[in-house]
């Protein structure tokens, strides 16, 4: 699966997604997903600036595996958005973030840790998440 499937995979799974990246482990933009009628928050620059931090963050948590194990995922919340980074391979990041404002529009609709399992899934190549 390319990264605008894998993307577009992400976006239709869950209504409460705002967008989704991918990146490389600097923080270099490779594909992006938005949901229509969502307004970012944060400029280009502001997104570019935030994704290489926390790709940085995510590459120093990489020294602790030996003695704790790969990471799955990292959460940020803030007060309007919650961003989920997942590592993606070996080189590359996805970025997942959310509105903090659910839009529960039926009983499908899941919140934070259904839609973190639900991308791990994904991720994992599950065929129950087709």
């Amino acid at each position: 699966m390319n990264s605008d499937q894998l993307l577009q995979r992400i976006m239709d799974s869950n209504v409460n997604i705002r967008h989704s990246i991918v990146s490389d482990s600097d923080g270099n933009v490779k594909a992006v997903n938005h949901r229509d009628g969502v307004t970012n928050y944060l400029s280009e620059d502001e997104t570019a600036a935030s994704l290489k931090r926390a790709a940085r963050a995510w590459k120093a948590r990489k020294v602790l595996e030996p003695k704790i194990g790969d990471g799955k995922y990292a959460v940020a919340a803030f007060e309007k958005i919650t961003r989920i980074t997942f590592p993606l391979g070996k080189n590359h990041l996805l970025f997942v973030s959310l509105g903090t404002d659910q839009v529960r529009t039926d009983f499908n609709q899941a919140g934070q840790t259904q839609i973190i399992e639900h991308v791990l899934n994904i991720l994992d190549g599950d065929p129950t998440t087709e």
